[in-house]
């Protein structure tokens, strides 16, 4: 009978849910500045505001990329359940199962707002006035008044 470790089955569920850690070297920082580090560890334990901090941080340093990559944790809501794929053990297929993981939680508004200026801008990642437009519309939804702002010019 084959047998999956816990840590195998946790970044199953990362990779089906889009998550960026867990056991991966996104977790295991060796960033030079522990106050990074510290944030990169937070973040991929599920520290919203870690994320942003840290897209922001990138987006300061002229590193888009990695900014948006961190913008996209922070921007992302959760409906608070997860699904966690089971791999096959002997004669029991393969399955995916609902988990609960906790409440609720809408994405960040500053975050969605500086993601939406990235694909308004092409920074980091491709131009796109779509993607922009539905960052800006998330924000804006949440009281964000740039993000009002950048609608209001689109139309």
């Amino acid at each position: 009978m084959l047998r999956y470790s816990l840590p195998a089955l946790i970044l199953g569920a990362c990779i089906l849910n889009g998550c960026t850690g867990l056991g991966g070297a996104f977790c295991d920082s060796e960033y030079p500045d522990p106050r990074v580090a510290a944030m990169m560890r937070d973040s991929c334990e599920g520290n919203r505001l870690a994320s942003l901090q840290l897209g922001l941080w990138y987006e300061g340093n002229g590193d888009y990329a990695e900014a948006a990559k961190y913008l996209e944790i922070a921007s992302t809501p959760s409906s608070g359940r997860n699904y966690v794929y089971v791999p096959p053990a002997g004669d029991v297929p393969g399955f995916t199962t609902p988990v609960d993981g906790g409440g609720r939680h809408d994405g960040l508004p500053e975050a969605q707002y500086r993601l939406g200026l990235l694909y308004q801008k092409g920074q980091g990642v491709p131009q796109n006035t779509k993607k922009a437009g539905k960052y800006f519309k998330l924000a804006a939804e949440q009281g964000h008044s740039a993000a009002k702002l950048e609608l209001a010019r689109a139309e």
